[in-house]
């Protein structure tokens, strides 16, 4: 079979497709169409159909809805990444995600907190009791530590982004969607995998994975990865020592008991760490000095070096039993994240203000699930939930010469959450699925905080203690619809309703409550599979009536965290998968997003501070940096929500006596975003181009890979902030490049 022929469906079907579909759907149609046509034509014959291959794209399983299904019969957007996706779009890290999924944004806050944002719902906001509305679960688990949400993929079988409000199933703090990451589990057949790395930047590292059995009934598995970055992105040109190098350590390990067909239980255990010289924060504005900082794009002027160490582990117990007509499933699992920065805040080599700051978090949760196996017209699922967590700084330590003396801050923020919920699918007709569901959850908060300062020796507080308590009871439920024209063809629409939980905002004196935020989400979408399941565009539209946002801005290093009122937004995104030839395969996404404040007016406003000649007297009195103040932001574009992004990747495979060669590469384009509601900072345009080529023995037991992420070396910013101090940035990693050799059993 030739690529000729693989296309041919493509011109045959499209009038007929078009005919059932309305004019946005068909355009992209028409666009796929075109895309793979020509692909296809400039494909190598050699790499066409070879015998066993039928040259369809594979269903794809997902547990979206607590239940394994195909991807293609949930009436929910998402797009699934697969453990070789992951490698071919040079996704390393939860951060990467965003390169391969239309509408999402991946952000980090000092290096070390990760902050995903889906559709224009996240935060910027850390600290204890910090929570993002986009969650993010392993193997079922909730991760409630924004530190948490940063690790490595290297022991992945699948990683899903669910978008919009997840409320029903997942609860509160999955309002803008959730990252659901798979692991490898335990097999009683022996594989193995070990890879070692080499690439610029003195990196060295090597991620390995065994399985097998250790009885009739027993399999573990272990999962262990390494990365040590020895030379720095950029400089501290002040104390000539490097920034932006680190060392990450990450482990898995799972022991699978099946003592009968209907029963399994896993025990996984994880630990991992990294060490880092983080956050290089860059100052990119005018300075309180007056001046500009010296050095290249990477390079910081401090006169302290950065200082990251992060560490977190956890245990879980899944626990699955089947009955007749119902199955009952147990999580229960208990986590720690340890957080250690320290930073020169003020970015100049004055000694203004030094931020050394402790964050510990740590949690308990438990989850009964029971889950319809009875076939029938109605399918349900229905639990509870419970989440306790305590989250603490341990103390932050703010000193220098801008200060009187240096200040001690002590908070501890928990949590006693619990919920029921439920949800089921009746089919009205073979082809028509009518879902609803409802969720109610009660959160129970305590927060106690206390200052002091250290003025000639003697230490006195420096603010009134706080110790206060407040309950946030809230239900969330979901509606949808949904119906397949045919066998290949789904149309659905849906209503959800999602909340982030409210809490205390960390840092204030007195306390301050940050009011649950509320996300009323309507979803149209189409999921298809077209022209003999070679193609595969998976498309949905959305409107948010979003209410309560909590948004931030920092002072002095300090965090301060408050509600916007709300915002609407709406918008479309896609997925598209086309398989050209049976070794040639083509994917692609888009998003697009109007999101406007609505009504905003007491908005954060830094106003940038003109120097003046002579300078005033004495230091260090402003002379530049920024003034903040207050202003209004109804109508401004939500912060770091980029109005359209776009990607689109490619894996073709070259197989020859010798064994698979394989070129991948995947294309991201973001179009710029502001940081902050007042619209004044932004983050431009850019784009990036990560690419590989490899070759796999002809038994697939050994191969060698070639790889470059940020191929053209990009200048972007995973943080980019505006300060009373001024306007400031780390920087993303520009190109690197390295070689991975594999052993495979």
């Amino acid at each position: 079979m030739t690529a000729m022929n693989h296309t041919a469906p493509f011109a045959q079907g499209l009038d007929h497709q078009c005919g059932l579909r309305p004019a946005t759907a068909c355009a992209w149609l028409a666009l796929a169409s075109l895309l793979v046509s020509t692909a296809a034509m400039a494909a190598d014959a050699a790499a066409a159909a070879a015998g066993g291959d039928d040259g369809t794209l594979e269903q794809i399983v997902v547990t979206a809805q607590k239940r394994s299904e195909n991807l293609q019969d949930v009436p929910i957007a998402i797009t699934a990444l697969q453990a070789k996706d992951l490698q071919a779009d040079g996704i390393a890290d939860t951060s990467d995600l965003k390169v391969a999924t239309p509408g999402l944004q991946f952000n980090t806050a000092l290096a070390g907190f990760g902050q995903p944002r889906i559709r224009g719902v996240g935060t910027t906001a850390t600290g204890p009791g910090i929570e993002n509305p986009v969650a993010t679960y392993i193997d079922g688990v909730y991760i409630g530590s924004a530190t948490g949400t940063l690790f490595a993929l290297n022991d992945v079988d699948q990683v899903a982004v669910l978008k919009g409000p997840q409320g029903t199933l997942f609860g509160r703090n999955a309002t803008g969607g959730l990252i659901q990451v798979t692991t490898k589990t335990p097999t009683q057949v022996a594989t193995g995998d070990v890879q070692a790395t080499y690439g610029n930047y003195g990196t060295i590292g090597g991620s390995g994975f065994l399985s097998g059995g250790l009885a009739p009934t027993l399999a573990g598995s272990i999962a262990l990865v390494y990365d040590d970055q020895r030379d720095g992105f950029g400089q501290n040109v002040i104390t000539g020592h490097d920034v932006q190098a680190h060392r990450d350590l990450g482990s898995r390990a799972k022991l699978l008991w099946t003592p009968g067909e209907a029963t399994s239980i896993m025990l996984s255990g994880d630990y991992s760490t990294l060490t880092g010289s983080e956050p290089a924060i860059r100052d990119i504005s005018t300075n309180i000095f007056g001046g500009t900082m010296a050095g290249g794009d990477r390079d910081i002027a401090s006169d302290i070096d950065p200082y990251l160490k992060t560490s977190q582990w956890g245990l879980s117990l899944r626990a699955q039993q089947g009955f007749d007509g119902f199955q009952l499933l147990s999580i229960t699992a208990y986590r720690e994240a340890h957080f250690r920065v320290r930073f020169d805040a003020d970015q100049t080599p004055a000694d203004l203000l030094t931020l050394d700051q402790w964050q510990d978090d740590r949690q308990f949760s438990q989850e009964l699930q029971l889950l319809s196996t009875a076939k029938g017209p109605f399918q349900w699922v229905a639990g509870a939930f419970y989440f306790n967590s305590s989250g603490s700084y341990d103390p932050v330590i703010t000193s220098g010469g801008f200060l009187p003396g240096p200040q001690t801050l002590d908070t501890t923020q928990k949590l006693e959450s619990w919920a029921l919920f439920g949800q089921g699918t009746y089919a009205v007709t073979p082809a028509t699925n009518l879902t609803a569901g409802l969720r109610y959850t009660s959160d129970k908060r305590r927060i106690t905080a206390s200052e002091t300062i250290v003025i000639g020796g003697n230490t006195i507080p420096a603010q009134a203690p706080v110790d206060e308590s407040k309950t946030f009871d809230k239900p969330t439920w979901r509606l949808s619809l949904d119906h397949r024209f045919n066998a290949d063809l789904l149309g659905y629409v849906s209503y959800n309703r999602g909340f982030k939980s409210g809490s205390f905002a960390p840092q204030s004196f007195p306390a301050t409550v940050l009011e649950p935020e509320v996300l009323d989400a309507y979803e149209t979408g189409l999921k298809a599979d077209l022209l003999d399941r070679r193609l595969r565009v998976n498309a949905a539209a959305f409107y948010y009536d979003y209410q309560n946002i909590q948004v931030n801005q920092i002072q002095n290093g300090l965090l301060v965290v408050y509600n916007g009122k709300g915002a609407h937004s709406y918008g479309f995104d896609t997925d598209l998968e086309a398989r050209v030839t049976n070794h040639f395969t083509l994917t692609a996404g888009a998003a697009l997003i109007h999101a406007r404040y609505t009504s905003f007016p007491t908005a954060f406003q830094t106003t940038p501070i003109t120097p003046s000649f002579p300078p005033p007297a004495p230091p260090p009195a402003p002379n530049g940096g920024n003034a903040v103040g207050t202003s209004d932001a109804s109508g401004n574009e939500l912060q770091n929500t980029p109005s359209f992004t776009a990607n689109a990747g490619l894996v073709y495979e070259i197989p020859s006596s010798v064994g698979t060669f394989a070129i991948a590469g995947n294309y991201y384009y973001n179009g710029g975003y502001y940081t902050a509601p007042e619209n004044r900072l932004k983050q431009d345009s850019y784009d990036i181009l990560d690419a590989s080529i490899g070759w796999t023995s002809a038994g697939g037991h050994y191969s060698v890979r070639l790889w470059s992420r940020n191929l053209t070396n990009s200048l972007y910013s995973e943080q980019l902030d505006a300060v009373n101090f001024g306007d400031n940035r780390v920087a993303a990693p520009p190109r690197t490049v390295g070689v991975t050799f594999g052993a495979h059993f």
